[in-house]
């Protein structure tokens, strides 16, 4: 472990080595290096490189008018689409800050200066900057990219959950369509051409969210003690923005509960589970969700039920719902 943590320090002083030196130009004559006629740039400071690249960045999100947290879920949707990834496996994790930085600076065509260790201050110097002609081709040959993207997914046929799919993955390249078009304004007189492409993009995005109220879900469980699972179920579809119907929807979540009793000296207990699984109307199953629970108990029945059906409860608000927005792309 010693030997480690030498290792690791000794890298760490080498790195500071390296990127001593003498003070760079850009430090104290930035417009000189990087003229704003021709550069967008911003310098950073931080006590590490990655948080001087991160400051760097966020003076360049200002120019354009948006954030890192923006930017975050534009690109994690985006790179979604491009990897065709439906499943959403990594949608509840976060980009770590690195990422975050490095993915916002590949989008906007940016890069940095090899960073600086000032030994008087103690801190990482780096210039984040925007080539302005450069940029404003990428974006172009992103928009013209992301277009044909864009109606490829727009002309998929099938049913309404595939449709709404591929809504949802326009919608999500409209977005970075809308944001290019955005940046190049900034850039330069060529983003006025795609007055007409930008107003047909948003339009894109809000189809999108009315298709979704066309989907309506209904559910039917077996073994539910007085419906409650099945009224949990539409309600927790309810708060997520579905449209729920009591009966012949089209989409239909069937499920059966399952509940083996025990009856012990210190009470009675439920070992519970439950499985789910969603069909069209033709009966064709598009998704499932099976969870098996820990064992609950009380003094008498009734209680242990309730017992276990609360924690049912819990787990579709917690967690089905979580499968469920990810199965659709939400």
């Amino acid at each position: 472990m010693r030997k480690d943590m030498i290792v690791i320090l000794a890298l760490v002083a080498g790195t500071r080595f390296l990127a001593a030196g003498p003070e760079p130009r850009w430090v104290r004559f930035r417009e000189q290096e990087y003229p704003d006629s021709r550069f967008i740039s911003s310098l950073g400071m931080g006590v590490n490189q990655e948080q001087a690249e991160n400051a760097a960045l966020n003076g360049l999100s200002l120019y354009f008018k948006s954030t890192v947290a923006v930017e975050q879920q534009m690109l994690s949707q985006y790179k979604e689409v491009l990897s065709g990834d439906r499943k959403g496996v990594d949608r509840e994790t976060r980009m770590s800050t690195a990422s975050v930085i490095h993915s916002e600076a590949e989008f906007r065509g940016a890069h940095f200066t090899p960073p600086w260790y000032n030994d008087q201050n103690r801190n990482w110097y780096v210039l984040a900057y925007i080539n302005k002609q450069e940029a404003a081709e990428l974006y172009q040959n992103r928009i013209a990219a992301n277009l044909t993207m864009m109606e490829t997914a727009l002309q998929q046929s099938g049913e309404p959950l595939q449709q709404y799919q591929a809504f949802k993955q326009a919608a999500s390249l409209a977005q970075v369509i809308e944001a290019d078009i955005l940046g190049l304004a900034e850039l330069s007189d060529a983003g006025a051409a795609y007055r007409e492409t930008l107003e047909y993009t948003r339009n894109v995005m809000a189809n999108s969210k009315a298709f979704r109220s066309q989907l309506r879900f209904s559910a039917a469980i077996a073994a539910d003690r007085q419906g409650r699972i099945q009224r949990k179920l539409l309600d927790v579809l309810e708060k997520n923005s579905y449209v729920t119907v009591r009966s012949q929807g089209d989409y239909i979540i069937t499920g059966e509960i399952f509940c083996d009793e025990e009856k012990l000296l210190a009470g009675f207990f439920i070992h519970s589970g439950i499985s789910l699984q969603l069909s069209n109307r033709a009966g064709k199953l598009l998704f499932s969700y099976t969870k098996n629970y820990p064992r609950w108990g009380s003094r008498n029945q009734d209680m242990a039920y309730n017992i276990a059906f609360r924690e049912m409860e819990k787990d579709l608000e917690a967690n089905f719902i979580k499968e469920f927005n990810a199965f659709l792309g939400d």
